[in-house]
């Protein structure tokens, strides 16, 4: 005799059910949140390297922000007389930018300069540039730029000696459109005074690394690496950087 029992599921079935789809959808939530992570850090990543890239631009085009609220004669920066742009003999000769380890803000100064009165445009570069005097413009126009979702930077290192690095100076060649780069570790006052940084000759040209991590906690790191090349190829981000790459002091 056939009984009258009723096909279903019972408690324990259900209960393995719905135990076994909450473990899915906790997978399936924890992978869409390291893929936004992802996705997130590699934003901050390209974003960076743009910007970088962006200054060795501006500098080739000869993008000048002074306002003309402040003046400039003789690589000497007024902020109490009007001066209209373009009026000045102060040449704007590039960019510094500073990291600041455990920050998520860069600095940008100008750096400007004066023509000598008697100069040799048959010097190298680097010559050329240090008898410009360049000064970094502190009082005024400055920018900043702020690494995207959080995230810090973490170590610097010039390879070549492993100093701690966190500035970048970019100088434009009096005689070329040639950049030149010098990367060094700025105090915690920015100095105006650059000529003892384009008269270091371990300042001059040297690869160097700028680690950044993510804020959220996933253990990504990256590095801006800047190499020689005079123009905006020289800026580079490279993922999954070591500790070791930016343990400079």
């Amino acid at each position: 005799m056939v009984g009258n029992r009723q096909a279903g599921f019972t408690i324990v079935e259900i209960t393995l059910f719905m135990a076994i789809t909450g473990m899915l959808f906790l997978v399936a939530l924890a992978g869409t949140g390291d893929t936004i992570r992802t996705f997130r850090f590699t934003d901050t990543s390209r974003s960076l390297e743009a910007f970088v890239q962006k200054q060795y631009d501006d500098i080739v085009n000869g993008l000048n922000n002074r306002s003309n609220s402040v003046s400039c004669s003789a690589g000497v920066i007024d902020t109490a007389t009007a001066q209209a742009v373009g009026s000045s003999n102060c040449l704007l000769m590039g960019k510094l930018i500073v990291f600041r380890q455990g920050s998520s803000t860069a600095n940008v100064y100008n750096v400007i300069g004066s023509e000598p009165s008697t100069v040799d445009y048959s010097q190298n570069d680097n010559d050329l540039i240090s008898a410009f005097s360049p000064t970094a413009v502190t009082a005024t126009a400055t920018s900043t730029y702020n690494l995207s979702w959080g995230a810090q930077m973490v170590g610097f290192k010039r390879v070549s000696d492993n100093v701690a690095a966190n500035g970048i100076l970019l100088i434009r060649s009096p005689k070329s459109s040639r950049i030149v780069s010098y990367t060094f570790k700025v105090p915690a006052v920015v100095p105006n005074n650059l000529s003892s940084v384009v008269n270091d000759a371990n300042a001059l040209l040297k690869t160097t690394n700028y680690c950044f991590k993510d804020a959220n906690g996933s253990g990504q790191q990256a590095k801006l690496q800047i190499t020689s090349a005079p123009t905006q190829e020289a800026a580079k981000v490279i993922f999954n950087a070591q500790t070791t790459e930016c343990n400079g002091v």
